[in-house]
């Protein structure tokens, strides 16, 4: 069992696997639309993390792993309670980075679907980032989350111009330097 990680579970791997490959899934777009008042958040004050949106010409760069021969219900169970801020398990094709070249595989994707109540949807870019400046949660800063995915993203996914994710880091960080 593979699981596809787009977001904190590229930078924030707590549990166990097997072997892990970079690669990306086709038909999406990463965006912070998703609210969190479990993780980077508090009731009534969210902040934002990332899900995927449908998008017919999209693609997200990611992490795959595969959980422990043996282990894999055990492992996906802690998987579900960390991801359980409106997150759903959805099943989608897994294409590795060349020159690695398995074919592709499918792999369980945690995904936030316009229709869960944490759901915050579009905004301006602007919006989002105020939101992002001013959001902290039992696991940290929002702020926090933002950069270590961009750190991530800029380490192991050169090659992932993610432009709404780098635009919005800019924007966080000035708002930071300037109080904007």
């Amino acid at each position: 069992m593979w699981v596809f990680g787009y977001g904190s579970l590229i930078w924030k791997v707590d549990f166990p696997y097997e072997e892990k490959r970079i690669g990306y899934i086709k038909g999406f777009s990463r965006r912070f639309w998703q609210g969190s008042t479990d993780h980077r958040g508090v009731p009534g004050k969210p902040g934002r993390v990332v899900t995927l949106v449908e998008d017919p010409e999209g693609c997200v760069w990611g992490v795959a792993y595969k959980l422990p021969t043996g282990r894999e219900q055990e492992v996906k169970r802690y998987l579900d309670h960390r991801e359980k801020g409106g997150y759903q398990v959805i099943t989608v094709t897994f294409h590795p980075r060349p020159p690695f070249t398995p074919p592709p595989s499918q792999a369980l994707l945690y995904i936030g679907s316009h229709d869960n109540p944490d759901y915050l949807g579009p905004a301006p870019l602007e919006q989002i980032a105020n939101q992002i400046v001013n959001a902290t949660g039992p696991s940290g800063r929002n702020t926090e989350y933002l950069f270590q995915l961009a750190d991530a993203l800029r380490t192991l996914l050169p090659e992932d111009s993610d432009t709404h994710l780098f635009s919005l880091e800019t924007l966080v960080r000035e708002r930071l330097t300037h109080g904007k």
